[in-house]
């Protein structure tokens, strides 16, 4: 089966290790989780995957250090991937990726600590996927330009590489302006709501991927950000109403 098949199958909505993907089209799931390690954290994140079929989810802000081992945070039937902000409180990125993906780290050379940005290459039946997980503070210890051109020069990199590779960056980008990445990028931004009060920080873009569903959407963790849940269909039914 395919993303796409998959878009009308959430009945199954169990993470499986087995099941074939073979389209390029994953379905996302975006997240500032002001920490993972928090108390029931993981299992409320584990409800969020099950229940929106998700086969990537991008976390930002997880509050993850050397101390917390893999074993504390892993999620069943999904890969983990993270990069934690060294010597600092706070910060750092992670990627789950569906197991049956395969994914693999993809390296960037000599990319300094101050940047929390992670990449994972997605590669099946000649069909390359590259997905980024970014957190930009609102206080960065860098200047907001360096790590422009990192994005930059990374992104021509990848579909320079691997011609007609599909790429997808997501994450917390607070005050960064939206159109400095699709104006570097040639990338589509993709969200359109704010997710925390009326601001715009949680966002998605993609090179060339189609995503007709894109919802925020209230999340089971704890956190004053919304999620964001994309994939190839309209049909995005929020699990976690409010009454009011």
């Amino acid at each position: 089966s395919s993303f796409h098949d998959r878009d009308n199958a959430l009945s199954d909505a169990r993470p499986s290790t087995s099941r074939p993907m073979t389209s390029v089209s994953p379905i996302l799931y975006v997240l500032n989780a002001a920490s993972i390690a928090k108390p029931h954290a993981i299992e409320q994140l584990t409800a969020e995957l099950i229940g929106y079929n998700v086969d990537i989810a991008v976390i930002s802000e997880t509050h993850l250090k050397k101390k917390h081992a893999n074993s504390c945070v892993d999620i069943d039937g999904y890969a983990l991937f993270r990069r934690d902000r060294p010597g600092r409180r706070g910060g750092g990125v992670a990627i789950y990726a569906r197991q049956s993906l395969a994914a693999t780290e993809y390296i960037i050379t000599n990319l300094d600590t101050v940047y929390e940005m992670l990449w994972i290459k997605i590669d099946q039946c000649n069909d390359v996927t590259f997905v980024g997980a970014i957190y930009h503070p609102p206080k960065p210890v860098y200047q907001t330009v360096n790590l422009l051109d990192r994005i930059e020069e990374e992104v021509i990199r990848m579909q320079q590489n691997f011609p007609g590779s599909h790429v997808v960056l997501a994450g917390d980008l607070n005050t960064m302006p939206d159109s400095e990445i699709v104006t570097r990028t040639g990338m589509r931004s993709m969200v359109t709501q704010p997710t925390r009060g009326s601001s715009y920080l949680d966002r998605v873009y993609v090179s060339d991927l189609d995503y007709d569903g894109i919802k925020v959407v209230v999340s089971a963790v704890k956190s004053d950000h919304r999620a964001i849940v994309a994939r190839n269909s309209f049909d995005i039914k929020a699990l976690n109403k409010t009454r009011r």
